[in-house]
Formats: C-alpha cells, structure tokens, sequence
C-alpha cells in the first residue's frame, strides 16, 4: 500500500505445470482515514503476459455482480489480449479487510511473469453525510505465477513372466478316434509315402508350361490363317484386275472390218471414136 492510500491490494505467489489452471487469490485491506466511510467503488485493469498466461475467469463473478467483504457491488469486467479491465460500485460500501476476488489463469509456457494492477482508482462515501472522497493509488504490482515444465518419464520395462511348463491336459468327455497301426504282409508293396507338397508344385509348372505352349500354338495358327485370308484375297484381286483391263479393251477398241476398194468407173466406149482394127499376119520364112 503507497503512503496516504487508505486501501492495499496484494497477492502470493503461484506455481504450476504446463497446461494447468491456477487460481490466484487477491485480498483487499480497507483503511477509512475518517470513522464511518466506506468503499463505494473500485476499478483498475489486471494486466499478464499473454505469451504465458490465459485468463480463465472470475470465480466470484455471477453475471454481472460480485460480493466484496459481504456487500454486493455491480460488476463489469472487459477482457482484452493480455489485459481484463474491472468495475465495481455499490450504495452500501464495505470496509475491513479479505479476499476481494479469485483469479483464474491456464499456465502456456514454463516462465515466471508478474500480475500487474494499473489505472487504480477507488472512492470513500461517509454514510452520515453522503460526502464522497475519491483516491487514485496508481500502479501496485502483484505476485508471480510460475510454470513448470512437465518432465517426460518413461516407464521402466518389466517383462511378463513366461511360463516354461506344459498345459496341463484338460479331460473331457468327448470319445477319441482309436489309432490302427497298418503292418505290411511278405511280399506286399510298401505303403505310398506321404507327398510333401513338391510334386503338386511340379505338377502346377508342368500344367501351366502346357498352357502357355497350347497359347502359342492358337497364335501362331491364327497368324497363318490370317496371312492365307490376305494371300488370297490379293489373288482374287489381281484376276479381278486383269478381267476388268479385257473388258475395257474390248468396249474401247472394237474389231474393225475390212477395207475394200471400189473398182474404178469404166467410162462408156464410143465405137465411132474408135480406129478400126486392123489383123495382120505373118508368116515364116
């Protein structure tokens, strides 16, 4: 409490793991200069360091009400990042001293900050005169929270004992199959031995080699059925080529029939125009 301030407000230090909630109590002690004057009001804004701290809440607080060393004060808290502004006033007033609230806080890193009252501020009413008298105490550091580091333990390892003895046999009513023993007669072929599983395994590779070559074949069949397919077809269509060239030259050059001359006119003969023919003969010597 500052010199000449009527009214001190502290708080204990706290400590706490990571990741728990504390909660921190801060009293009030009430001071009246003068007989007969009470507290009517009270503000101030409860700073903390958001990087290691969460506020949680008020416990006391109901709504918007609060009871302050057994006088009921209206109550309004404004919360901020890292800082919850407080006002209380009531008609009554109270004085004495005790507990004025709990403070709830969710520890986020293993540091140690400090609370921080500021902006403080309360008044003194006299109830026989009604004359109020207000006082502003400043800034009043509080106490520390402190977080600690969870330690991460493993624990250590125990093996379960192994038990070493048979199981004990368990009787039961159900009746056994009786066990014949075979014994092989002189000269009798001896009994098969019991397979293994390798020859079941040659019988797989043997069954799927006969697969894969029965493929092939199918292939290779089909492939020369296709190949004669096109062989003939490129038959067909060179005779039906050379059938086509026939016939066009047939209805391009038909056969010609062929050319005769015609005799040549001989012109009438006119007997007077004619000499007249003379015979002569010769006779030998």
């Amino acid at each position: 409490m500052a010199a000449g301030t009527p009214v001190a407000i502290t708080s204990e230090d706290v400590r706490g793991s990571v990741g728990d909630t504390v909660t921190v109590a801060i009293n009030i002690a009430i001071e009246p200069p003068k007989l007969g004057q009470t507290m009517d009001s009270l503000q101030f804004v409860l700073e903390y360091d958001s990087a290691a701290l969460e506020f949680v809440g008020i416990q006391e607080l109901s709504q918007d009400r609060m009871n302050i060393l057994g006088v009921q004060y209206i109550c309004n808290v404004t919360t901020k990042t890292g800082s919850v502004a407080y006002t209380a006033a009531s008609s009554d007033g109270c004085s004495g001293s005790g507990v004025l609230m709990h403070v709830r806080f969710k520890i986020l890193s293993a540091v140690s900050t400090m609370l921080v009252l500021k902006k403080v501020s309360y008044s003194f009413v006299t109830a026989s005169s009604g004359a109020q008298k207000s006082y502003t105490g400043g800034t009043i550091n509080l106490g520390r929270i402190t977080g600690q580091s969870v330690p991460t333990t493993i624990p250590p390892f125990t093996s379960a004992p192994v038990n070493s003895q048979p199981p004990a046999a368990v009787a039961t009513d159900e009746p056994r199959f009786p066990v014949t023993e075979v014994t092989l007669s002189p000269g009798s072929s001896p009994l098969p031995e019991p397979n293994n599983g390798d020859s079941d395994v040659l019988a797989y590779i043997v069954f799927g080699l006969f697969i894969v070559v029965a493929l092939l074949i199918c292939v290779v069949l089909t492939l020369m059925i296709v190949r004669r397919g096109k062989n003939k077809a490129r038959i067909k269509y060179f005779e039906d080529d050379e059938e086509d060239e026939e016939e066009e030259e047939i209805l391009t050059a038909p056969e010609e029939e062929p050319y005769e001359e015609a005799p040549p006119e001989e012109e009438p003969i006119d007997e007077e125009d004619q000499p007249p023919i003379t015979i002569v003969r010769r006779g030998k010597k």
